[in-house]
């Protein structure tokens, strides 16, 4: 389904794709494997989606590959260089070759004209042990 832009709002951003507002915050909160780092990442890296210049990124799990790759990848390379990484990854994988170092070899022949400014922030999780109840307190 092809979605078209309605609004006759003449102030909306025009780098970002129309249904976006011109400044995003946000959350993208799920239970585990319900495709919140598929999601993020395609906001992110999808062409014409989002246009910007900084992003910060808070979560507990920022150590997983995706997320190191995508990082290394924005400050350094534009957004269609690190889709196709993606896209040739099973080769990658193959020949060995560590997406670390193959990021750092491409920016060398692409000079970006600005790079990404990003914060992945990972979150601790702490756990609070409940109190016990005390045994005089009646619930009725």
């Amino acid at each position: 389904m092809e979605i078209k832009n309605l609004s006759w709002n003449e102030n909306t951003n025009k780098n970002n794709h129309p249904l976006m507002p011109k400044s995003l915050r946000g959350q993208i909160v799920g239970k585990s494997d319900c495709v919140k780092t598929t999601l993020l990442l395609n906001l992110l890296l999808q062409p014409v989606w989002l246009d910007y210049s900084k992003l910060s990124v808070f979560g507990k799990s920022l150590f997983q590959p995706e997320y190191k790759i995508s990082r290394k990848g924005l400050e350094q390379l534009p957004k269609d260089m690190i889709m196709s990484l993606d896209e040739n990854r099973d080769e990658i994988q193959r020949e060995g070759i560590l997406p670390d170092i193959l990021i750092e070899e491409l920016s060398k022949s692409n000079k970006r004209r600005q790079p990404i400014e990003c914060n992945f922030l990972i979150r601790q999780m702490t756990f609070r042990t409940p109190k016990s109840c005390p045994q005089n307190l009646k619930i009725s």
